[in-house]
């Protein structure tokens, strides 16, 4: 029987023109200070880039998984025990948290569209040249900090 990860990985795009992945990465401001060719080496690294179909609930509350992914285009929806907490956009990365602590999901992530993204796992993460991994790194800490801000009016308003 297939797994989730089969389903995932059917999910896998083919193949991104390498022009198409590098005219997505190179207008992203996450990599916005990267030359040229950095931006070329991860719009070439084809195992990186997702297609997630709207609907599907691509990260699910307590199934463990240590890969974060950055959506590229479309919209997310973060839901834990059936509530909604936070809706992603392009640019947003979400699984921090599984892949720092390697612990189960503390939420599901629910596809409100068609979603072009990329999955990191800790193996390609560490495979990336060290001034992209700090940059990335960078971003996510911004992003968790604007998230926490976001849930800290929304749950606890002045």
């Amino acid at each position: 029987m297939p797994t989730r990860d089969d389903f995932l990985s059917q999910q896998k795009l083919k193949k991104l023109p390498s022009f198409k992945a590098f005219e997505i990465v190179s207008h992203l401001p996450l990599f916005s200070d990267l030359t040229p060719e950095e931006n070329r080496l991860i719009a070439n690294n084809q195992n990186l880039f997702y297609f997630i179909p709207e609907g599907d609930d691509f990260i699910v509350e307590g199934e463990l998984d240590n890969c974060f992914y950055l959506l590229l285009s479309g919209k997310a929806r973060v839901v834990q025990t059936n509530v909604e907490y936070d809706e992603l956009t392009a640019g947003d990365v979400v699984g921090v948290i599984g892949f720092v602590k390697d612990q189960a999901r503390t939420a599901s992530v629910i596809a409100l569209n068609d979603i072009l993204a990329m999955k990191f796992s800790r193996f390609q993460f560490k495979k990336l040249p060290a001034n992209v991994r700090e940059l990335i790194k960078d971003h996510m800490m911004e992003e968790l900090v604007k998230r926490i801000d976001r849930l800290n009016k929304q749950f606890h308003p002045k």
